[in-house]
């Protein structure tokens, strides 16, 4: 199968660009060079490494820094990337490279390269968080320009899993005598300095910026010189692309009617490959009860938090598959129903006044208002939630110890085919292997998407879909929130961005960025 290619007072935003201008830690005059760019990182970010889960932030910068074989555009179609097409057969996938193609510092590229990363994405030993995606799968580079993979199964869906925003190829010249084991922890994945991306690494001020040159070696020219990645907050970052210190930012549905009154700015809209939930900590007893899940999710009003802090911009979430073509047009909706949801409780055996903690990553006008809306809910219908604010890599170690009881994030990229979905639910998925955070293992609904993906047959495959989605729908793995619209807000100085849905996937096209004038 080959490869075809409601708001803001203006009076608050006002008061937020006198703060913002104010900023202690604003880039100083002689490192913002006149021909760059300022972009809005929604969080701030830890490291830049593919083993590592995925995070928003580190994937942004990413992005810019590596290059992957294929990622996905802003309509969610295939683009290529290092490969230059693909073949997509039964047992195997055939990358073909770009040739001639060099890293950042000169050093040639090839095959050789992809199959050392590969080899590390799959073994558990190098703590990749891809290990489980790959299990099984079998990599040959026959030669300098092709890539071969050999999954452990028959999946049409495996391509999928492979594209958008991580499985960034690294450079075997810089890393390939490192011993497997010790890998995960290397300097490199705090300074890479060497990459295939437009932008090559410069420095990382932590809480300030991440600044970015163009790659001299990348296989066209880029551009705009230089980029400037600023961790701040929502209402930050829109004060600042007011008075033209930012050139793009994901702003707040709020903000809205005030950005769209900015000189010059230009708003654009895509529906998100992913969405807002709360993991669930199913390894903890208190959880283990469907009811228990499903009581929560009708104690919260998901509908007035999209009315309400998306301004009608997204969609109640109601599975863990988005692709439209999986999911059943009989599931269970979860209607906002806090009577229903002291039910459920007192049938499981909740014992009224327990404790739960929430905890998230706060910075996101959206996040941090569900964040208290849902602490307000579930205590009416009988728990006692504890709000508890992190960092990224706070909330990552809590997933893998074991130390959370809810856990609030958004993202993914699951619009592109459902096996992307699968990875968060299947039973050999559980968190750092994979991106199964709440530990849910059903193995009649694993049974199903295997099934599905080893067929060509798009109507039974999408059959088999539909019934995995009405049994995750039935249990609720998650604490499915919302879909959002992810907006994107660009000043005149930026042509040519192309953001989609997938904001952790947003700088796709940078090498195509231009500034104006």
């Amino acid at each position: 199968m080959p490869y075809r290619p409601a708001g803001a007072p203006v009076v608050a935003v006002l008061m937020l660009v006198a703060v913002a201008c104010s900023d202690p830690n604003a880039i100083p005059a002689q490192g913002s060079p006149q021909h760059a760019i300022h972009i809005h990182l929604y969080q701030k970010p830890k490291r830049f490494s593919p083993l590592d889960p995925p995070s928003g932030p580190d994937q942004q910068v990413m992005t810019l820094i590596f290059d992957n074989l294929l990622t996905v555009d802003d309509t969610y179609a295939y683009v290529p990337r290092l490969a230059e097409r693909w073949e997509v057969a039964a047992d195997r996938i055939t990358f073909h490279l770009r040739p001639g193609l060099r890293w950042s510092d000169g050093t040639p590229f090839g095959s050789g390269d992809v199959l050392f990363t590969y080899r590390l994405l799959a073994d558990p030993r190098s703590g990749s968080a891809m290990a489980g995606k790959l299990a099984g799968a079998a990599f040959e580079a026959p030669d300098d320009t092709t890539f071969v993979i050999r999954p452990a199964r028959p999946n049409v869906g495996f391509l999928s899993l492979l594209a958008g925003p991580f499985a960034f190829i690294l450079p075997e010249h810089v890393l390939g005598q490192v011993p497997v084991h010790e890998i995960a922890g290397h300097a490199f994945f705090s300074a890479p300095t060497v990459g295939m991306g437009p932008y090559v690494f410069v420095r990382h001020k932590t809480d300030q910026y991440v600044e970015l040159a163009a790659n001299p070696h990348y296989r066209k020219p880029v551009a705009i010189p230089r980029i400037f990645l600023r961790p701040v907050g929502s209402d930050a970052a829109t004060a600042q692309l007011g008075t033209g210190e930012m050139d793009l930012v994901q702003i707040s549905p709020t903000d809205l009617p005030v950005v769209e009154q900015f000189e010059g700015v230009t708003v654009s809209a895509r529906p998100s490959p992913g969405f807002l939930r709360i993991a669930v900590d199913l390894s903890d007893r208190r959880f283990a009860d469907p009811r228990v899940r499903r009581a929560m999710l009708h104690a919260i009003d998901r509908e007035a938090l999209v009315a309400k802090l998306l301004a009608g911009r997204g969609r109640v979430q109601n599975s863990s598959f988005v692709t439209p073509w999986a999911l059943a047009g009989t599931l269970e909706e979860y209607a906002h129903d806090p009577a229903r949801a002291r039910a459920l409780l007192a049938e499981a055996g909740w014992r009224a006044g327990e404790k739960v903690t929430l905890s998230w990553i706060p910075g996101q006008r959206d996040r941090d208002t569900t964040a208290t809306v849902v602490q307000g809910a579930l205590s009416a219908a009988g728990m006692v939630v504890e709000l508890r604010q992190v960092q990224a890599a706070e909330l990552l170690e809590s997933y893998q110890k074991r130390t959370f009881d809810l856990a609030l994030f958004g993202g993914g990229g699951y619009a592109v085919d459902p096996s992307a979905s699968a990875m968060i639910l299947g039973c050999t998925d559980f968190y750092p292997v994979g991106g199964n955070i709440s530990n849910f293992c059903d193995t009649s609904l694993d049974a199903l998407t295997t099934r599905a993906d080893a067929l060509t047959g798009h109507d039974r495959r999408a059959e088999l879909y539909r019934e995995a989605a009405r049994k995750d729908n039935a249990q609720v793995p998650y604490l499915w929130l919302y879909n959002p619209d992810t907006l994107w807000a660009t000043s005149a100085r930026l042509r040519g961005f192309r953001g989609g849905g997938d904001f952790t996937a947003g700088f796709w096209n940078a090498d195509e960025w231009t500034l104006a004038g």
